[in-house]
């Protein structure tokens, strides 16, 4: 199966189509179709999810009945039961509106390693608490890690802050909330890590007009406040 390693540049999130797991990055415009992302592409990544499209056709056939050829630069996706083609040229950003406000594509987050995940969350000294930390945890099925950290600047603990982590107790918060994802895969938030960047996907939200995902980077003490509108709970 065709699995193009593409990376998000400046300004871009991670789509997919609803039902698939292939991942590419693109811009979004503001407004919703239906409660779904309307991408846009560069030629590079419309090239890939062209070649992706075309192994899916030749994969099942019967499912995916679209093809995709580029013709100088102009890309046809043709859709071979009704041999109906839609041309589509780049934008003024030369960017390509691939299945414009027609497909369902939804934000995501690029593939993460669950081993890699596993082994973060197996290491019980990240997760240490040091001088003046606070134990958090959230509670989802009574075998949720706890999490040392500080509380909120502004609003110490409570419902209204939010814990800020160290960064490698930070890494063990992201690992995890990839690992819910994995095992309750239907609503969960998702969340990786962009260089020294955190990103978050709100899945409630990801239908909204005007939402994208929200960007953690460190504060001055170099701590990550993850989870503003996650339920915290005190563990100590």
């Amino acid at each position: 199966m065709y699995t193009p390693n593409l990376t998000a540049t400046d300004g871009e999130v991670y789509v997919a189509l609803l039902d698939t797991t292939q991942v590419f990055p693109a811009t979004i415009e503001e407004n919703r179709w239906n409660g779904f992302t309307v991408p846009r592409f560069r030629r590079t990544v419309a090239e890939s999810i062209a070649t992706w499209l075309n192994t899916m056709h030749d994969h099942d056939p019967g499912k995916w009945t679209d093809t995709a050829t580029f013709d100088g630069d102009v890309l046809t996706v043709l859709e071979t039961e009704e041999h109906r083609p839609d041309r589509i040229e780049p934008d003024e950003n030369d960017r390509y509106a691939i299945g414009y406000r027609g497909w369902c594509w939804i934000l995501t987050v690029p593939p993460s390693d669950p081993q890699a995940d596993a082994g973060l969350l197996a290491d019980s000294v990240r997760l240490v608490p040091e001088d003046g930390e606070i134990l958090v945890t959230i509670n989802i099925d009574g075998t949720d890690p706890v999490f040392p950290s500080l509380a909120s600047e502004i609003y110490g603990w409570s419902r209204a802050g939010c814990p800020r982590f160290r960064r490698t107790v930070a890494e063990v918060v992201v690992a995890w909330i990839r690992d819910t994802a994995r095992k309750y895969p239907g609503g969960s938030d998702l969340a990786y890590w962009e260089g020294d960047t955190i990103v978050l996907v709100d899945h409630q939200a990801i239908g909204e007009d005007g939402y994208l995902p929200a960007r953690i980077t460190a504060a001055e003490d170099g701590r990550f406040s993850i989870g503003a509108s996650f339920e915290w709970e005190r563990a100590d």
